[in-house]
């Protein structure tokens, strides 16, 4: 498990340290907190989809070079 503290986490943090001066204030860098680490995880999650797609298609096309090579061919 990776802990970070990034401009999210702070941003949580600072909500509640405003807490009791605004309320409104709090609320909204709560919420851009909160909206930021969703879009990063968002991304990070879409870039190790990537990924895996380029790794599965790789071993689809290593598999597809291997059975021409060991396959039985009719000419």
């Amino acid at each position: 498990m990776q802990i970070k503290l990034g401009m999210p986490e702070i941003l949580v943090l600072f909500s509640l340290l405003m807490y009791s001066q605004n309320l409104y204030f709090s609320l909204t860098a709560f919420s851009f907190g909160l909206l930021g680490r969703i879009i990063e995880y968002l991304i990070v999650y879409g870039a190790e989809m990537k990924k895996v797609e380029a790794t599965n298609k790789n071993i689809d096309e290593l598999g597809t070079v291997i059975k021409d090579m060991l396959g039985d061919k009719k000419d």
